[in-house]
């Protein structure tokens, strides 16, 4: 404790002996968006610019890989939850496996954004995709050879946490090195879809492929993709945007939090993130348990189950690009949250099979306009210096998972599935609505 109060104090002189050339300069800068800004008017549907961001090279190259990374991540979904449940039949060790990667995340997060912000994004997004690649190789052989325990699906969780701690700060933060503010809204947006897309097909074809091939065959798939998103990553050009610093990490680390602490519209932002983290998120997880005790599906039908969100994903996404410049992100982002929440709500207590997908694809489509319009606040809204300290806090929320999902998996052994997405989904859509009505400053933002 004592050499902890040593180095705060440290870094809070260092800031202090630079206040006015640092601190106050990036409080008053701290929401530009509300400088001048208009009323959130008029246009809303520009098909023809739906795809404007991928005229730029560099972005079309990040955006494949982008594809190929996003199929790993949602086969990895199906595939992990669906052995987990095999192998121990409980919701609580789809909840604790499946958020080992949250805590990894939680730790490592705030180094990753200083490091994000200090050498160059793409070696970055090199280094960790290929660790993430062996990782699933290594998984892959594991089951080849049944040896395959539940501790090493464990400790790959908290494996492709780390990477995520590095990773994630450099994808996000790397699109705004890449597009104009103008084209930004955009770039998110396509980002989202290529998500969305590899929700619909990739789910769906780890479903089958695990009732065809065996569950092996998914993460070999998995090895294979990451090998194409390096590729696609190799190029791109350096943006020579790294900001390198004499501080130590955590003297820039603290500097990032009281940059965020002073702009109050982006720590409530933030906040929102860390209500969708808890509240939103989970019933991903408890999918495995709800498909095969309430529907009686099988692998085929989680992976239907697991891809109507990326249907409805793709939908949002699409309309969201198709947008432009959207004046009124703001009002975009607060009810887009309440229409997550609502859905989740319905889909939770309307029991009927035809009603429950299209249910899921409306919480896909508002949960990713939400997820785009809140990335693109972040993004817009933070200097570039502390971009990626920014986006790394916004990344170790995620790491909070386990609050929404260790809870949800245990009261869900008890209560079952519906109840808990249904009091989940009541949550999101009452805080989300509160801020709305509250908290005009948020709802002005650009």
């Amino acid at each position: 404790m004592f050499a902890l109060y040593v180095t705060m104090g440290l870094c809070q002189r260092h800031l202090e002996i630079n206040r006015q050339k640092a601190y106050n300069g990036l409080r008053l800068r701290a929401e530009p968006s509300q400088v001048g800004s208009k009323p959130a008017v008029g246009r809303l549907w520009h098909w023809e610019s739906t795809f404007e961001a991928l005229r730029n090279r560099d972005f079309r190259w990040l955006w494949v890989g982008r594809l190929a990374s996003s199929a790993t991540f949602e086969m990895s979904g199906v595939a992990q939850g669906w052995l987990v449940y095999q192998l121990t039949g409980s919701g609580l060790a789809l909840g604790w496996v499946g958020s080992g990667w949250s805590i990894s995340t939680l730790l490592f997060s705030l180094y990753g954004g200083v490091l994000c912000d200090r050498v160059e994004k793409r070696d970055v997004l090199l280094w960790t995709r290929a660790a993430m690649g062996l990782n699933s190789l290594l998984i892959a052989l594991l089951i080849s050879f049944r040896a395959i325990r539940l501790w090493h699906l464990a400790a790959s969780s908290l494996f492709t946490g780390v990477m995520f701690s590095f990773l994630m700060p450099a994808q996000q933060a790397i699109i705004a090195e890449l597009v104009d503010r103008r084209t930004l809204l955009n770039a998110v947006a396509l980002d989202a879809i290529g998500m969305g897309l590899m929700g619909i097909f990739c789910a769906s074809l780890a479903g089958a492929m695990i009732e065809t091939i065996g569950v092996e065959g998914v993460y070999y798939a998995m090895a294979a993709f990451y090998a194409v998103a390096l590729f696609s990553l190799s190029k791109l050009r350096r943006t020579g945007r790294g900001y390198p610093s004499t501080n130590s990490v955590w003297c820039d680390a603290w500097e990032g939090l009281r940059y965020l602490w002073h702009s109050p519209s982006l720590l409530a932002v933030m906040g929102l993130a860390l209500v969708r983290v808890l509240f939103a998120m989970p019933y991903r997880t408890l999918m495995p348990k709800y498909a095969e005790e309430v529907l009686g599906f099988q692998a085929m039908g989680l992976g239907l189950l697991m891809a109507a969100p990326g249907l409805g994903a793709t939908f949002g996404s699409l309309a969201v690009a198709a947008m432009g410049d959207l004046r009124g992100k703001g009002k975009l982002f607060l009810s887009s949250g309440m229409v997550m929440g609502l859905a989740l709500l319905l889909f939770a207590t309307v029991r009927s099979q035809a009603f429950i997908f299209p249910a899921l694809i409306v919480v896909g489509a508002a949960g990713n306009i939400c997820m785009v319009t809140n990335t693109t606040l972040l993004q817009a809204n933070a200097l570039a210096q502390v971009r990626g300290r920014v986006m790394s806090i916004y990344l170790m929320l995620w790491g909070l998972t386990p609050l929404g999902t260790l809870p949800a998996g245990a009261i869900a052994d008890r209560l079952g599935v519906p109840w808990v997405v249904g009091a989940q989904g009541l949550i999101v859509m009452l805080i989300f609505s509160s801020l709305f009505l509250l908290r005009p400053e948020v709802r002005s933002l650009e």
